[in-house]
């Protein structure tokens, strides 16, 4: 995730991507392409500060984080379609988000959005 490094209004998920036993937790739903749906700093300070500790849990990271990932290389265009689901098997609902600009790999596409989706 070097990638976010230099995205100074993800520095907070850049944060939380280090934390200790999330790749066990997430399993396979990064080691395949995959969108995601990055909130920015301002969309985790929503959260609160209570809900942004609890986040130092892995488990409720990679859940958290599973509602924000979409399994394929998607661009802005084809999040707002209707039929897509996110890792964590929820539908996609994007209305009334914004996107940011788009931050891609072979493997990835990340869009900073600024909600925290399923919240």
């Amino acid at each position: 995730m070097s990638a976010l490094g230099g995205v100074p209004n993800l520095s907070q998920l850049t944060n939380l991507l280090k934390t200790p036993g999330l790749d066990k937790a997430l399993g396979d739903v990064m080691k395949k392409p995959f969108t995601l749906l990055a909130p920015t700093n301002d969309a985790l300070a929503s959260l609160g500060s209570s809900a942004l500790s609890g986040l130092s849990d892995p488990t409720k990271l990679a859940s958290l984080l599973k509602g924000q990932i979409v399994p394929g290389k998607k661009d802005a265009a084809s999040l707002a379609q209707s039929g897509l689901k996110t890792a964590s098997g929820q539908d996609l609902n994007v209305s009334g988000v914004n996107m940011g600009n788009m931050i891609t790999d072979d493997k990835f596409n990340i869009i900073p959005v600024d909600k925290v989706l399923g919240q």
